[in-house]
C-alpha cells in the first residue's frame, strides 16, 4: 500500500472512530440575552432557533440539550412556543436538562420541560402567578389642564381608559379576569404535570411560599440540583446513565455555559444547482401604522411580491401588534387577501395580535396563537384632547377668525383649544360605528363567520389564544414551528422535500452595519431623536414626559387626536 493511501485510510479512519460531533454529543441552547464582549447582542428567539431545535431532533448525533435558560426572559408567548418545540425534541426519544439563574414563573414553566433542572447555588425563584395592571392618568391630566374625551360606543373597546378614568371600568375588568383565569390555568395545568404536583402543592408554592432560594427550591421539589456547570455533568449523567463529555453550542460563545466551541448551526437548504421550494417567513412587529411600527406599506408590497414568486410555496406572517391606524391594518390585510388567492398564507401571533393587529391577520387560510396571546379586540374608539386650563397655566393664549362652524376643530397651542361640542361628538359617533361595521364584515368574510358570531365576540373584547380558538376567531393553537408546519401542508409539499425557509423584511445595508458595530446603533437613535423633535406641533407634547406621562402613546393620541382607531391600551401600545 502506497504512503498516500495509507494516509487516507487513517483519515477515514479517524472520520469514523472521531466524527466533529460525538454520537454522545449534548446542545447547549444558550438563551442568555447578553455577552461579555457585546453588551446589546441579543438572542432573540425567532425562526432560527426554532429550526436549530428541530435539526437536533433528527440529529442522530446529538443525545440531549442543556437548555441554558440563566436569567434569560422573554414574552410569555415565545417561552411557550419553546416549550412546545422542546416537547417535540423529548418525543424523539431525547433529553433535556435544564439550567437556571433568576427565573421567575414563565421561565420556569420553560424549565420545567426539562428532565432534570439544575439552579444556580446563589439563583432566585419566584413563583408570584400572574395580574393584569392598569395605569391611570386622569387626574394628573386634570392637574396639568388637559381635557380627554372618550369617544367609546362599544363595551369592551377600554383603550382611552388610561386618560379618563382612575380604575377599571366594569367591563374592563371582566375581560381581564377571564384572560387571567385562561393563562394562570394553563401554567398552573402544565407545571402540576411536569413536576407531578398536586392541586395543595402548586397552592402552596404560590400562596405560601413564592420566593425561593435554591436550597429551598431543591428542599420543595422545585429543582432537582444546585450548583454550575460541574453539577449540570452530574445531572446528565443521572439522566442519560453515564458520563457526557461532548458538547455542541447554540447561542453567544462569552455567555457560554460549557464552553463549546462547537458551533450548531440550523440547516442550510438549497445551492446554486439545487432549488428547493421556498416558505417565506414575514415578521409583522408593532403598531399598525403605514411607516412607522410594522411598517404596513413596506410589509404589504412585500407580501404581494412573494404572492408572485413561483418558487415561494407558501407565507407564515408572525403579527405582534396591539394596533393602531385602521387605514394600515386593512392595506396590510389586502394584501394577506390577495396573497392567499394565489398560494397558503398562515398566521402565527405573537404576545398581542389585536385590534388593527387582529384585523392585519384575519384574512389568512389559517391562524394559531399560543395559550397566551392577546387577541380579538374587534372594535375601534377615539380619543379627543383638549385644553382645559393648560394654556393659561403656560400663560398662553388663542384668538381665532373662521368660515365654518367647526373650522376651528383643531386650532390651539399643543392640543386643540376646545372641547367637541354635542352635535360635533354625534358626527364622530356616527363614523366610529361605521368604521366598527366595516371591521366586523370584513372578520365575517375573511373567517366565514356570520355576522350574529362575530358580534357576539366583538365590541372591543379581548381573548387569550384559548378562548379565541372557541369563539372561532383563530383555527388552532401553535407556535412558529406550528405555523410553518400547517403552511407546509396546506402547501402539499411532501415530507421528504426539503424546504428553504427565508425571512422578510431582509435588514438593509445599515442594518447590517449596526448589527456589526452595535455602539452606532445608540448614537443613529439619538440622532433620530433629536431630529424628529422638531416635527410638528404634536411633538411638542415631549415636554410631559418629563412630567412622568406616558409620552410615547399620547404622543401617537396626539397626532391622531379625533382619529378611529383600532388600538389597545397603553400599557400594550409601548410594549
Amino acid at each position: 500500500m502506497s504512503v498516500s493511501r495509507k494516509y487516507l485510510a487513517i483519515g477515514i479512519y479517524c472520520l469514523i472512530s472521531f466524527p466533529l460531533f460525538s454520537q454522545n454529543t449534548y446542545l447547549e441552547l444558550n438563551l442568555n440575552e447578553t455577552t461579555a464582549s457585546n453588551p446589546f447582542a441579543k438572542i432573540k428567539p425567532s425562526l432560527e432557533i426554532f429550526r436549530v431545535i428541530e435539526k437536533a431532533a433528527d440529529d442522530k448525533k446529538i443525545r440531549g440539550i442543556i437548555l441554558n435558560i440563566g436569567s434569560f426572559s422573554g414574552g410569555r408567548d415565545v417561552l411557550w412556543e419553546l416549550r412546545s418545540s422542546l416537547e417535540q425534541f423529548k418525543s424523539k426519544g431525547k433529553k433535556i436538562c435544564a439550567y437556571i439563574s433568576s427565573a421567575d414563573i414563565d421561565a420556569y414553566c420553560l424549565a420545567s420541560v426539562a428532565d432534570k433542572i439544575v439552579m444556580d447555588e446563589l439563583g432566585t425563584l419566584s413563583i408570584l402567578g400572574y395580574s393584569v395592571n392598569r395605569g391611570y392618568v386622569q387626574h394628573t391630566l386634570e392637574k396639568l389642564g388637559i381635557g380627554v374625551r372618550e369617544l367609546r360606543y362599544l363595551e369592551y373597546k377600554s383603550a382611552s381608559e388610561t386618560y379618563t378614568r382612575d380604575s377599571m371600568s366594569d367591563a374592563d375588568r371582566r375581560q381581564y379576569n377571564d384572560y387571567l383565569d385562561d393563562i394562570f390555568n394553563h401554567t398552573r395545568e402544565t407545571l402540576k404535570v411536569a413536576r407531578n404536583w398536586t392541586d395543595d402543592d402548586f397552592d402552596y408554592i404560590l400562596n405560601n411560599e413564592f420566593l425561593y432560594s435554591a436550597k429551598r427550591a431543591q428542599s420543595r421539589g422545585l429543582v432537582d440540583f444546585i450548583g454550575g456547570i460541574a453539577t449540570v455533568n452530574e445531572a446528565i449523567m443521572e439522566i442519560e446513565g453515564k458520563y457526557i463529555n461532548s458538547f455542541a453550542l447554540y447561542g453567544a460563545s462569552e455567555s457560554s455555559f460549557t464552553g463549546s466551541s462547537n458551533a450548531y448551526a440550523p440547516p442550510k437548504v438549497g445551492s446554486l444547482f439545487n432549488k428547493p421550494p421556498i416558505i417565506a417567513f414575514v415578521n409583522a412587529d408593532g403598531q399598525t401604522d403605514m411607516e412607522r411600527g410594522m411598517s404596513a406599506m413596506n410589509l404589504a408590497k412585500i407580501i404581494r411580491e412573494l404572492a408572485d414568486k413561483s418558487r415561494v410555496k407558501a407565507i407564515v406572517i408572525k403579527i405582534n401588534s396591539p394596533g393602531g391606524r385602521a387605514d394600515a391594518a386593512d392595506h396590510f390585510a389586502e394584501a394577506v387577501r390577495y396573497a392567499k388567492f394565489k398560494k397558503p398564507v398562515v398566521v402565527s401571533m405573537g404576545e398581542v395580535a389585536a385590534s388593527g393587529g387582529y384585523w392585519a391577520a384575519m384574512f389568512a387560510n389559517h391562524i394559531t396563537a399560543t395559550p397566551y396571546t392577546v387577541t380579538g379586540s374587534i372594535g375601534v374608539i377615539g380619543s379627543w384632547f383638549y385644553d382645559n386650563g393648560l394654556n393659561s397655566k403656560l400663560g398662553l393664549s388663542t384668538d381665532s377668525l373662521k368660515r365654518g362652524d367647526h373650522s376651528d376643530l383643531l386650532s390651539g397651542f399643543i392640543f386643540p383649544y376646545r372641547n367637541l361640542t354635542a352635535h360635533e361628538e354625534e358626527q364622530y359617533k356616527k363614523y366610529i360605528l361605521d368604521i366598527y361595521d366595516i371591521f366586523v364584515t370584513k372578520v365575517s368574510v375573511g373567517r366565514n363567520m356570520g355576522i350574529e358570531k362575530v358580534e357576539a365576540a366583538a365590541q372591543g373584547r379581548v381573548f387569550s389564544g384559548l378562548r379565541a380558538r372557541e369563539v372561532g376567531l383563530i383555527d388552532s393553537i401553535g407556535g412558529i414551528p406550528a405555523a410553518l408546519r400547517t403552511a407546509r401542508g396546506l402547501a402539499e409539499i411532501k415530507e421528504n422535500v426539503k424546504v428553504r425557509y427565508e425571512e422578510y423584511p431582509r435588514p438593509t445595508f445599515w442594518e447590517k452595519i449596526l448589527d456589526a458595530f452595535p455602539l452606532l446603533s445608540v448614537f443613529s437613535r439619538n440622532a433620530k431623536s433629536r431630529n424628529s423633535a422638531a416635527q410638528g406641533a404634536a411633538q411638542s407634547v415631549m415636554i410631559f414626559e418629563d412630567l412622568l406621562l406616558p409620552g410615547a402613546d399620547i404622543r401617537y393620541r396626539l397626532e391622531n387626536n379625533g382619529r378611529v382607531l383600532p388600538i389597545l391600551p397603553l400599557e400594550f401600545t409601548l410594549k
